[in-house]
Order: structure tokens, then C-alpha cells, then sequence
């Protein structure tokens, strides 16, 4: 299972032309390319069967966007990358940071599932000096979408397609240290008025003596509307997620995500205000927009806008940055792009060019970026 996040091909033109447009896109809906050994390749761009299938019973590959019977991808381009690995059903089985340079700092998890397709076990795999690290999970919500604790995160969303587990009722992490086992325990219930409970616990026990000592622990809930989240707050924790909305495929529609930050000394929190994109493929934020003034300088945009091409990748972020007031229509900080699109037979990109601004400097840079895909026969 992945970390212990949200949703018929709608309009095919979603924010697609305008930089000059049709600039970014003169190869997208091309039905042959050239492939690296200039072999003329064809493209199925038909709509994948799971485009229909509710977002949270999808495959972890399906929730990926991925097309065809993936089994691993990774970025090529750097001498570190993370790598990730599929079963044949499309469950995330392996992921993989690798370090080119330095393979000492190598590392991996492992998810091992049961018959009915749950993860019951995540496993940290590093070096020989490691600590044994891994996870148990338990499923009793029978029929139940369950939010994890931060199934949310801004201004990128990070991490959200592994937010909501379905049945999940019990995570813990052990660490078996050499005198001692270290746990971190975290269960999921309903209470009566529908609502989720979570409640996190964290403990040692000594192994020569059998004696525990309590590290911690916390309780919060998570509000639901006709069997989904929507709303997040607590004073045991330093954000909030209200007014969530959801597309009727299962994706986030739109939520307001809010965070303490002592330098915001009108409110003491910045308010993040999302409106996901409305598509059946990826999880993909639209326009973020931060209210009021940014707290602190360079650090969070005030708002952010992403254009997407007509298969649903990224082609431009647009980001504005400053102390003064938001002022909605004004011109961006910064803008990134994403050109020259090339395609495997299946539909997944294998390279593009990645235009993108350094914040605080504005040094530009070009890079043609390369995935690599590996495919079951």
C-alpha cells in the first residue's frame, strides 16, 4: 500500500490553447511518430476501459494515468531518480529511489497484498545497517472510503491519489531497533454519526524487559457528507481542509486547504483555495489561488494557474509571487512550460522538453526530459 488522497471522457478541449497555443500541441494528436531508432510508430489514443471506473477502485497504475500494461517507469534524465514497479493486475508492488553515483543510498519499499487485492504489508528494504521498517494494515471498513490523516497537501496536492484507502481500519509501523521495537499505530473508525475517527498512538518496547513506554498519542475527525470527507480540522493538528466538492467520477472538484503560519499576522493562517482539473484520467490540480497576502515572500504563490493538453499532460504553470495583495488577472511571476510531446504506441509520453524559470534568480532553462517504460508482454 502506498504512504499511509481524489476522481466518460468529458470536453477533449480543457485549457488547451493559448501561448500561442497550438504551438505547444502540433504533435499531440498525431496518430504515428517517429520512435529514438526513427521506426514510424502507431498510437492508440481510444479512451482506456478504467476511464469509466470510479477513481478509488481503480488500479494504482490506473490512478497513475498510465496506459497499457505498464510494468515500471522512471525518469531518466538525473543520477538519482525514483523508480516504480507494477504487477500485472496494475498494483504498485516495488518503489525504488536509486542513486546512481552513490548506491549505498539506495533504498526501496516493498507492498505484498492479499486475495482480495488489499496491501497487507509495506516493507522499507535499505542497507544491511538499517533497522527492519515496515508496516501492517488491516481492513474491517468493509464498503468504506477512508481519508487518511493528510489524504490532502498543497500547493501541488502531493501524494493525494494514496489518500483514501478503501476498507482500511488499522496501520502500524514497527522499527525493530536492537534492544527495543518502536510502533506507530494508527486506526480508522465510524462513529455514529458517520464520521471518521482516526486515532494515532506511538509506543516502545524494551525487549529485555517486556516494558512499553508511551511516546504519545492524538485523536481527530474527519467529517463526512454522503459517505465522503468533507471537512478536516483539529487542534492537535496545524492544518485544515474544508469545503470539499468532488467530480461524480470520485475526483476532488474543489476544497480549501489551510495551514498555520505565525508570519501571517492578519489571520495567523494562510487559506489555499483549489479548484481541481475535471478530467478522466489524472488527479491534477487547475488554479490555486492563496487569500490575502503571501505570508512570507517566495515562498507559496499567490496563486497558480496549469494548462493542460487535450490527453490530459501538463503543457503550462503559471505562478505569481510578492508581499502586495493578490490581484486576480495580473500578470505571472513566472510561467513553465512543457513542449514537443512524443508518445509509445500506448499513449504514454516517453519525452518532452521542459522549459522552466528558477524562482528567485528567473535563470531560464531547457530540458529534453526522458521516461523510461517497461512494458508486460
Amino acid at each position: 500500500m502506498k504512504q499511509v488522497s481524489i476522481f466518460s471522457l468529458l470536453a477533449t478541449a480543457v485549457c488547451v490553447c493559448s501561448l500561442n497555443s497550438c504551438d505547444l500541441l502540433d504533435s499531440l494528436n498525431r496518430n504515428e511518430q517517429k520512435n529514438d531508432d526513427d521506426e514510424t510508430v502507431a498510437i492508440d489514443w481510444s479512451d482506456p476501459d478504467w476511464y469509466s471506473t470510479y477513481f478509488w477502485d481503480r488500479t494504482d497504475r490506473e490512478k497513475a494515468g498510465l496506459r497499457g500494461p505498464v510494468k515500471k517507469w522512471h525518469i531518466s534524465n538525473y543520477t538519482t531518480y525514483d523508480e516504480y514497479e507494477y504487477d500485472r493486475e496494475g498494483r504498485l508492488i516495488k518503489e525504488s529511489y536509486v542513486n546512481i553515483d552513490k548506491p549505498e543510498f539506495n533504498h526501496s519499499c516493498i507492498y505484498i497484498y492479499d486475495s482480495k487485492g488489499h496491501c497487507t504489508r509495506k516493507e522499507y528494504v535499505g542497507s544491511s545497517d538499517d533497522a527492519p521498517d515496515y508496516t501492517i494494515f488491516e481492513y474491517n471498513n468493509t464498503g468504506k472510503y477512508v481519508a487518511l490523516e493528510w489524504f490532502m497537501m498543497g500547493p501541488e496536492v502531493s501524494g493525494a491519489e494514496n489518500g483514501i484507502q478503501k476498507d482500511l481500519s488499522r496501520a502500524t509501523r514497527v522499527i525493530e531497533q536492537p534492544f527495543s521495537k518502536v510502533y506507530e499505530d494508527v486506526t480508522y473508525s465510524f462513529n455514529a454519526d458517520g464520521n471518521l475517527v482516526i486515532r494515532q498512538s506511538s509506543y516502545e518496547i524494551y525487549q529485555t524487559t517486556g516494558e512499553r513506554e508511551d511516546k504519545g498519542s492524538s485523536e481527530f475527525t474527519i467529517v463526512y457528507e454522503n459517505d465522503y470527507p468533507k471537512s478536516l480540522a483539529s487542534d492537535k493538528l496545524r492544518f485544515e481542509i474544508v469545503d470539499i466538492t468532488w467530480y461524480p467520477n470520485g475526483m476532488y472538484k474543489d476544497f480549501i486547504y489551510k495551514e498555520e503560519n505565525a508570519y501571517n499576522f492578519d489571520t495567523g493562517w494562510d487559506t489555499h483555495t483549489y479548484k481541481m482539473l475535471d478530467n478522466p484520467r489524472y488527479l491534477a490540480v487547475e488554479t490555486f489561488d492563496l487569500e490575502g497576502k503571501a505570508s512570507i515572500s517566495g515562498l507559496v504563490p499567490k496563486w497558480m494557474r496549469k494548462t493542460y493538453d487535450t490527453h490530459f499532460d501538463i503543457v503550462k504553470n503559471e505562478e505569481d509571487y510578492g508581499d502586495e495583495d493578490y490581484t486576480p488577472g495580473a500578470e505571472p511571476s513566472y510561467t513553465d512550460t512543457w513542449t514537443e510531446y512524443t508518445y509509445d504506441k500506448y499513449g504514454n509520453w516517453v519525452t518532452r522538453v521542459e522549459h522552466v524559470v528558477a524562482r528567485y534568480t528567473g535563470q531560464e532553462s531547457d530540458t529534453n526530459i526522458q521516461r523510461v517504460m517497461e512494458y508486460f508482454d
